[in-house]
């Protein structure tokens, strides 16, 4: 088993750990980008910050678009993921009282390390995601989660579980199991790995607005209906952590009503084509996720 790691990163401890699971290879962000196809990344959480925010999505946008799987683990420097890896919603690290247990709630995992695993964590994710849970803590809070836009793209996995740590909380050998196992996981469906992305520094790639800001706002018309421009960048904001430009949300408009998804009425109002809007976001396996916006929408229209 192989795995590769940030030449900034390699000589911490975090790496170490991982050398006696799997084979692990050093390597800059520039090899990457021209080379991103191949073993998984590891990604320790304290290379996450705000001076890297622009290098890491253009890195997590290449690799998932060549069908390279990526593991998070902590410690973390942001308590913001989801921003690094363009997550549709936000992805938030918040901090608790250490738990020595996690309740495994994905089959295919609880084969590997059973339906409970003994792997600390002192810390969970607070988001929208639903699909994509792998295990849950003792208050149903996710502490692993593997987040996939599409079935050809490479997964990311985020854990709250100290899997490259030691410690009395953790039993050694279901640890060493569960590492294995989200190094080994790949895309459900076979594809040939896709190109690099042509970053064309205006949020478009190949002359295509990005998902980044196209989906963002197919989920709120998709969640929401009818809404106006203002509201939609304020509520990407809000719920989904997409910070939009005014220019984007007009963009991302043309671009859905080019595709049929949307269309003005007599009054220039937007009209929202629901099968349409379902099956763009059910291509991209994110369909799931527009129950719990309606009802993030839904309660603050009643606090309203």
């Amino acid at each position: 088993m192989k795995a590769r790691v940030l030449q900034e990163q390699s000589d911490s401890f975090e790496i170490a750990v991982l050398s006696l699971t799997a084979e692990v290879q050093s390597v800059s962000a520039e090899q990457l980008l021209s080379a991103p196809s191949g073993p998984p990344l590891v990604v320790v959480g304290g290379l996450l910050t705000a001076k890297r925010l622009a290098d890491m999505r253009k890195l997590s946008a290449v690799l998932s678009r060549a069908g390279t799987p990526v593991l998070v683990v902590p410690p973390f420097a942001d308590i913001d993921l989801g921003r690094y890896f363009e997550t549709p919603v936000q992805l938030l690290v918040q901090r608790r009282v250490a738990e020595s247990t996690t309740r495994v709630v994905d089959a295919a995992t609880a084969a590997v390390v059973g339906q409970e695993a003994k792997v600390r964590s002192d810390h969970f994710f607070a988001t929208a995601l639903g699909a994509g849970v792998i295990a849950v803590d003792a208050q149903g809070k996710a502490v692993l989660i593997r987040y996939q836009a599409s079935n050809t793209q490479g997964p990311v996995s985020f854990s709250a579980l100290q899997l490259l740590s030691y410690t009395a909380l953790t039993d050694e050998s279901q640890r060493q199991r569960l590492l294995a196992h989200l190094l080994s996981w790949l895309p459900a469906a076979s594809s040939e790995p896709m190109a690099p992305v042509s970053d064309t520094g205006d949020g478009r790639k190949g002359g295509v607005i990005a998902d980044s800001i196209l989906v963002p706002i197919a989920l709120l018309l998709a969640a929401g209906g009818v809404q106006t421009e203002g509201q939609l960048r304020a509520r990407a904001y809000a719920y989904l952590g997409a910070d939009l430009s005014a220019d984007d949300v007009s963009r991302a408009l043309d671009e859905l009503g080019r595709e049929g998804l949307i269309g003005l009425d007599s009054a220039e109002r937007i009209s929202v084509g629901a099968e349409a809007l379902d099956g763009f976001l059910e291509r991209r396996g994110l369909h799931p996720y527009v129950r719990e916006l309606e009802d993030l929408l839904a309660a603050a229209e009643a606090a309203a």
